[in-house]
């Protein structure tokens, strides 16, 4: 079976390119699909998605209209948005609908265009329950058309390596990254444990002047670009993940930290992926830094909490959606 994978959108800074990476390698591994994939280069921005759709030639209104793709038994697109006629033999995968709050103009559209292509698909997965509902309350006419396929759990190594620091992440402006409640936090731990671990924070999203100089001040290392590799070396190093994040359209890094067994302290309230909940996650009520502060001190004693997730493996995962294919191919 020859797949097309169209994850142009899926570009580097985004958690989706992180997962869609995952997939198609697993799809590679499968003895009965021939995998292409159509991706774009570049980081993320609004530049890059302008180029990326303005070279797409018919692709984006049917594939079955652009020559380039007449030849693949089924197109797959994986970055949250697909062509607005995407035909029977296509399958769409959507991560979130977080597009529908905002009032961006570019959001607005890619949430237009995501409707009209889960309409049209052969097949739509969420990659959540929560996302699965979403979609089916926002569009009752695919009740019953929704499959859920959550990614998957790598095997990354020995659990009970050193753990060196406290890991966190940037978010700039964005209201729902609560990075100033972070830094309040981190301060409070501090000020609790005699002998506190130091803080690094992956700042790939952004960090406002003011964030950047009180974490400076805090004695945090702050990593403005890192590699994947060096994103699971600081997760399987960090004795304790810091996730004040209110809403996330799935929630990654709390998979990815229990794919290494450290703990995340986190909002009980957060929107999140149910998939993501387990018992490696630390969970603080409101917003009061002290009791954050404690949480951290207290996730960083208790250590790593193995076997914090049950789900697939990426080769089920791959396995899952060679189904879905032959079904519409």
């Amino acid at each position: 079976m020859a797949l097309l994978v169209d994850s142009r959108l899926a570009v580097r800074g985004l958690g989706i390119a992180t997962v869609t990476d995952r997939l198609v390698d697993a799809l590679a591994a499968q003895p009965s699909i021939r995998v292409s994939r159509w991706q774009a280069g570049g980081a993320w921005g609004g530049r890059v998605q302008v180029a990326t759709l303005g070279r797409s030639g018919l692709f984006d209104l049917s594939p079955r209209l652009d020559p380039r793709t007449r030849r693949f038994d089924v197109i797959h697109s994986l970055s949250n948005i697909g062509p607005v006629f995407p035909g029977p033999a296509s399958v769409v995968t959507v991560h979130d609908l977080l597009h529908r709050r905002s009032r961006r103009a570019r959001d607005r559209v890619f949430g237009f265009l995501l409707g009209r292509s889960v309409a049209g698909a052969g097949r739509v997965v969420a990659v959540s329950g929560r996302t699965a509902a979403e979609i089916t309350t926002t569009w009752p006419a695919l009740q019953g058309r929704v499959s859920v396929i959550p990614h998957g759990l790598r095997s990354l190594g020995d659990p009970s390596a050193s753990r060196t620091h406290v890991l966190a992440f940037g978010g700039g402006g964005d209201p729902r990254k609560r990075v100033d409640l972070m830094v309040a936090a981190y301060r409070r731990y501090q000020a609790l444990d005699p002998d506190p671990v130091p803080l690094v924070v992956l700042a790939r999203a952004g960090l406002t002047n003011g964030q950047r100089l009180e974490l400076v001040a805090a004695g945090a290392r702050v990593v403005d670009q890192a590699t994947p590799e060096e994103v699971d070396r600081l997760m399987a190093g960090a004795a304790a993940v810091v996730y004040p994040s209110t809403t996330e359209g799935f929630g990654l890094p709390i998979l990815e930290a229990a794919e290494v067994a450290t703990p995340v302290v986190m909002d009980r309230a957060a929107d999140v992926a149910h998939e993501v909940l387990g018992r490696h996650c630390v969970l603080v009520d409101g917003c009061d830094p002290e009791a954050w502060g404690a949480a951290i001190r207290g996730a960083v004693e208790g250590g790593p909490v193995a076997a914090g997730l049950d789900l697939p493996d990426w080769a089920e995962v791959a396995r899952r959606y060679v189904d879905l294919y032959r079904q519409v191919a």
